[in-house]
């Protein structure tokens, strides 16, 4: 039992300390020496229940995802369901050295709205009011996510002349990054929906787009992945995502 304030105070900062530690060894891919980083093949066997070291997920991502091959392209098969979900892998990467994040994904048909499957970009570093690396060693509790100040979504939009639409964050949606935060139209529309479509999205352009008075020279991508907001049983598949400068 614990009696004294001394020594709540003594277990609070040896948990901090080891989850401080703990969140220095978990694995987070890096740009390799030519300026790329490959965040998802998939490759053979590639499990959302039992991914590689370094893939997070928040909500129920293990039933709503599956490895296929569609149309000869080796890819992630990711339907919405009824609640929210987020499936992302940790990277480390500083987003002028890599801001360019390409990808191919082929739509199902929405009957209204943006599409609720959609890519999520977390970011770290840029917001003034952001603390620094090594000060918040608790915000590893209570999320799977890596610590995180800025998440920007890129969506398919409900028609094909919403592209380039950069929309501010939902207010009064559930503070979740499949949720809440700023939308990038890529592409849209019923009549480009059911085929392949290969896309690069200049993130640092966004990103200053998004949060002009950030410190754009600080700001690192800590994760990107796959999210859903929930609506009906609608799909997408998904393939090649790749970060590069």
């Amino acid at each position: 039992m614990i009696r004294h304030g001394e020594t709540v105070l003594g277990c609070l900062v040896a948990a901090a300390a080891l989850v401080a530690l703990a969140s220095c060894t978990v694995p987070r891919v890096a740009v390799d020496p030519s300026g790329r980083m490959e965040i998802l093949g998939p490759g053979p066997g590639f499990s959302a229940a039992s991914p590689p070291a370094g893939w997070v997920s928040e909500g129920d991502s293990e039933r709503q995802i599956a490895a296929v091959v569609q149309a000869g392209v080796p890819a992630l098969r990711v339907k919405a369901g009824d609640n929210a979900f987020i499936f992302a892998r940790r990277t480390n990467a500083v987003l002028l050295a890599a801001p360019y994040l390409s990808w191919a994904w082929n739509m199902d048909a929405q009957r209204t709205g943006p599409h609720p499957i959609r890519l999520v970009v977390g970011f770290r570093g840029g917001d003034p009011k952001s603390p620094s690396w090594g000060s918040q060693p608790l915000a590893w509790l209570g999320s799977a996510l890596p610590p995180h100040d800025r998440v920007l979504m890129l969506v398919w939009g409900e028609s094909a002349l919403g592209r380039g639409d950069l929309t501010p964050p939902v207010e009064g949606a559930p503070a979740r990054p499949a949720i809440r935060a700023p939308r990038y139209t890529v592409r849209g529309g019923r009549e480009n929906a059911g085929q392949w479509w290969v896309e690069t999205a200049d993130l640092a352009e966004l990103y200053a787009r998004a949060w002009p008075r950030d410190d754009h020279r600080r700001v690192r991508i800590v994760f990107v992945g796959i999210a859903s907001t929930p609506k009906g049983a609608v799909g997408a598949r998904i393939s090649g995502i790749v970060l590069s400068r």
